[in-house]
């Protein structure tokens, strides 16, 4: 049985607060981080727990120790949400802080949202900047000339998405591809086998992809290594959690409706498409 929040002043925010600790902390973050009563933190960075502890909440309660060795991440998930949903219900503002944003493959927000929303606990959306924003900006990336399709890399494989090499393309979560368990273990090379398969039958095995670290703390730079697809096995060796593949075109998609590519710097097109009056 849902069980209902004790009182209106029940609300979750749940924050972003960007991939480089904190520097990249929005002022809506921290405002809503000091709106509420409880902070919920889910992060990678100790540093980070303390700041917030010094700055916002000395009550901050850290979620990270939800994580174990083999543990179902899907279990870890339940277990964070149902922390924050429990919070909630008691009457209290919570926020629920994460890096990134807050949306980006970030599978507790969800499960937060859908609770919240059967518990009728209203929940706001703090936007923080995400890996992709960094990625792109590391690599000098614009969406717009060419588009871009993006992946999970785990479910690429399960539902074998058809891919289209002269559109660039981004895989999240390399390095724990294959599996959804917890693991700080090193990974192997044939780890990478049957996703390097499956990317050949698109591209050339001598295309070379780039792996991006994007900067998470003030000062350091991003790394970016260039591998083959035929030698993703390397992957084995470089990649962690934080890294994301990006896999140019193979070419320059070309132009198809050449009728429309003259038109588009016509003003008499332009005409047919605006009401002048």
């Amino acid at each position: 049985m849902i069980e209902p929040a004790n009182s209106g002043a029940a609300r979750i925010s749940i924050v972003g607060i960007g991939t480089v600790s904190l520097i990249q902390m929005s002022r809506e973050a921290e405002a809503a981080l000091r709106a509420a009563d409880e902070l919920y933190v889910l992060h990678a960075q100790s540093l980070v727990l303390d700041y917030l502890r010094e700055h916002f909440d000395p009550k901050a309660v850290d979620l990270s120790t939800a994580y174990a060795e083999d543990k179902a991440r899907r279990e870890t998930y339940h277990e964070v949400a149902g922390i924050v949903i429990a919070a909630a219900t008691a009457g209290r503002h919570v926020a629920y802080v994460t890096s990134g944003h807050p949306l980006v493959l970030v599978t507790p927000s969800q499960l937060i949202m859908q609770a919240a929303k059967e518990r009728s606990i209203p929940v706001e959306i703090v936007p923080g900047i995400s890996s992709l924003d960094t990625v792109w900006a590391d690599l000098g990336f614009d969406p717009g000339p060419e588009g871009a399709m993006m992946f999970e890399a785990t479910t690429l494989l399960l539902r074998r998405y058809p891919l289209i090499p002269t559109v660039p393309l981004f895989l999240w979560q390399v390095n724990s591809v294959e599996t959804s368990l917890y693991s700080t273990h090193k990974n192997r090379p044939e780890r990478f086998s049957r996703l390097q398969q499956y990317l050949e039958q698109f591209y050339p095995a001598d295309h070379v992809t780039r792996l991006v670290h994007s900067a998470s703390f003030p000062f350091t730079r991003p790394e970016i290594a260039d591998i083959p697809i035929g030698e993703l096995g390397v992957l084995s060796e470089v990649a962690t959690s934080q890294h994301i593949l990006y896999i140019p075109p193979v070419e320059r998609q070309r132009v198809a409706d050449r009728e429309l590519a003259a038109a588009v710097s016509s003003v008499a097109h332009l005409r047919t498409l605006i009401d002048m009056e």
